[in-house]
């Protein structure tokens, strides 16, 4: 039997995320597979497939830039290295792939197999002797065909258009007579040929073509014998070109055994279908092993993709063996209660044979929140009014507010709401605030309800860390601050449950945090750390999207014999009230900041060296107009500088830094640009 460590292969199939775009391009010209994995630490954190090369080809990305900058991480579908061959193609199938990445019990890469690999190793019983290439093209969209003197561009976009691998190439008798792949564009890319140049320079030809009744065995064996991963199909006793067909479309129209399992495949969708929006995931047996096949996005984004390994990823072993043996002993299991990650599921299984290996549908429906509690309510059932009483009784001793509401009415609540309004029902709190918005104070930092907006609607539209509002406790007559949580009820979607979590203190706490580590203690404008954080966002975002921006530094002149005459604590007296009128005369966008003693900077975003050197003139004047007590009147010397397509953050801070001394050695209170 063929295993999968005999068909692996990974000669130059992986890179670094730390390489350039151009080194994956060099690659995968040198392999026959069309695809690179993208490594970190040895572990597969993205591909890249000649799909991608040729979008690339169409835009203007600079091929030295790293990797890691472009790459889009997302979940990739590996397959552990003792899967079956079966097994591997199951999964190419169910998600729709050209290859899966192989990895060890430790998820670090081995290598790929691709469909056209597991195909060939397919034995021979998988194939109906009768099957033949016309099975494939009776349903295929029409042929797409450019003319030979077209640009390799047009090629390019016609392909992206049409989410094709190929262009069939034809004269000016639109007959065939070449063929441009997707493997053939990233030869190309690699050897930096322009795309204006015409197709019949690059096409391979002549073409290599089958007839509409050969056999898809004698096909197979071709493509594998000539490495390539299509062919076009001929019009019997014609060499009219009918379509082109890949390894992909015989995978997906093999017939005998392998059809077999793809019919139980649409059984299980069929099922899967009744319970959208609740987690399934299919578990199929392999070498004795109970796996993952496959999850729909509820479950992944529940737990995580974990197609590929075994159940017990998910459930614990001592659950799944409770699941398990039910299923046995009924053939199925309905609304069986498990609790698996501190969270607790009903859970609904089917069971059935595919080429007599077990496979289990299993579909988990989530009943830790309160939609099960007040549906059964709504129901007014006599033998579950208990339970919900002790429900209740248990939501009272929470901490947290909780209430289910449409936004309007409040149709049940909690004793800790009760006691933060300081009422005794649910009516009282409607006949004295109406709705539970109108108790929102209206503050910049939190959610409050605008005009006459539903507030359940306008809230749930945030992200949830934004998701804030802030109420006075009746009691005490103290502003506290609340985490908003929203819950729809499948059972009526006009209602929500809405758990408000007092986080007072860790905002206050928060807050002063922030503000400590970002400004300067004694003028309260931002310090030194903070603007080079700011300087190095700035450098980033006008090199990136071309803009600009302009620094001004300043120094109060003859600081130190001011300290000397009047004492320091005059001379912090000038600081603070400098910092304030400065403030108070430049954008809320300008980053103004304490550099260090009596010097300071400002960072002015999208800002010209003109418009800088206007403001610092103006500031300039507004220093010299201070009237400080005792002190009387001080003047500061100011640098200005506009940032270069060639500046770092050391470059252009010495540059202002040396116009603002200059300032300086010309007689002080001046502007000096550079």
């Amino acid at each position: 039997m063929v295993l999968l460590k005999d068909i692996i292969v990974n000669k130059n199939i992986s890179i670094d995320e730390g390489m350039s775009l151009k080194s994956a391009i060099k690659k995968m010209n040198q392999n026959d597979y069309g695809v690179i994995v993208v490594l970190s630490q040895n572990i597969p954190i993205g591909i890249i497939t000649q799909k991608d090369i040729l979008s690339i080809l169409t835009t203007a990305v600079d091929l030295s830039i790293a990797l890691k900058e472009i790459l889009i991480h997302k979940d990739l579908i590996t397959v552990n290295i003792k899967r079956s061959i079966e097994y591997a193609l199951n999964i190419i199938i169910d998600h729709n792939i050209k290859r899966v990445i192989i990895v060890d019990d430790q998820d670090e890469y081995l290598g790929i197999v691709s469909q056209e690999m597991l195909v060939k190793n397919l034995e021979d019983d998988s194939f109906r002797t009768n099957l033949i290439v016309s099975n494939f093209i009776t349903n295929k969209n029409r042929l797409i065909t450019l003319g030979f003197n077209d640009t390799l561009e047009t090629a390019f976009k016609t392909m992206i258009k049409y989410n094709i691998g190929s262009i069939v190439i034809v004269d000016h008798n639109n007959e065939a007579v070449g063929i441009l792949t997707q493997k053939d564009a990233i030869s190309i890319a690699n050897k930096d040929i322009s795309t204006k140049l015409p197709i019949k320079e690059f096409m391979s030809s002549p073409l290599i073509t089958v007839n509409e009744n050969d056999v898809v065995k004698s096909v197979i064996d071709l493509m594998v014998s000539k490495h390539i991963n299509q062919v076009l199909v001929t019009q019997h006793n014609s060499k009219q070109p009918l379509n082109i067909i890949s390894m992909r479309d015989v995978a997906h129209n093999l017939k005998g055994n392998y059809g077999y399992i793809l019919e139980n495949k649409l059984q299980n969708v069929k099922k899967t279908l009744n319970y959208i929006g609740e987690l399934v995931l299919e578990i199929y047996e392999d070498n004795n092993e109970q796996v993952i096949q496959w999850m729909n996005d509820v479950a992944i984004e529940h737990f995580g993709s974990s197609v590929g390994k075994t159940i017990y990823s998910i459930i614990k072993p001592s659950v799944w063996h409770e699941i398990y043996n039910k299923i046995k002993e009924q053939t199925n299991c309905e609304k069986l209660k498990v609790s698996i990650n501190n969270m607790y599921f009903e859970v609904t299984c089917s069971y059935h044979f595919v080429n007599n290996k077990e496979t289990i549908l299993l579909i988990l429906r989530d009943i830790s929140k309160f939609e099960y509690a007040i549906k059964d309510a709504n129901k007014k059932s006599q033998e579950l009014q208990q339970e919900l009483e002790i429900l209740q009784s248990v939501i009272d001793q929470q901490n947290n507010m909780v209430l289910v509401t449409n936004g309007s009415n409040i149709i049940s609540t909690n004793k800790t709401f009760y006691d933060f309004f300081d009422i005794k029902s649910i009516d009282q709190f409607l006949e004295i605030y109406g709705c539970l918005s109108k108790v929102f104070i209206q503050h910049p930092d939190f959610f409050y309800v605008k005009d006459n907006e539903n507030w359940l609607e306008s809230i749930s539209n945030l992200h949830e860390k934004n998701r804030i509002v802030s109420m006075i406790e009746v009691k005490t007559v103290d502003p506290k601050v609340f985490t908003v949580q929203l819950n729809k009820l499948n059972s009526d979607p006009n209602n929500y449950v809405v758990t408000l979590t007092d986080i007072t203190e860790i905002k206050l706490e928060s807050q002063k945090y922030y503000f400590n580590a970002t400004h300067d203690a004694l003028t309260k404008i931002y310090n030194r750390s903070y603007y080079l954080d700011m300087i190095k966002i700035a450098l980033d975002k006008v090199k990136r999207y071309n803009a600009v921006f302009s620094l001004i530094l300043f120094d109060i002149d003859n600081f130190k014999r001011l300290n000397d005459t009047y004492g320091h604590l005059k001379g912090d007296e000038v600081l603070i009230a400098l910092s304030q009128a400065i403030n108070k005369n430049i954008r809320t966008s300008d980053i103004f900041a304490r550099w260090g003693g009596e010097e300071f900077v400002i960072l002015l975003p999208a800002t010209s060296l003109a418009k800088a050197e206007l403001l610092a003139q103006n500031l300039q004047k507004i220093v010299q107009n201070l009237n400080i007590p005792e002190v009387g009147q001080v003047t500061a010397s100011f640098g200005v500088t506009q940032f270069d397509a060639i500046d770092n953050e050391n470059t252009i801070t010495q540059r202002v830094d040396e116009a603002m001394y200059e300032a300086k050695s010309n007689g002080k209170n001046q502007v000096v640009s550079a």
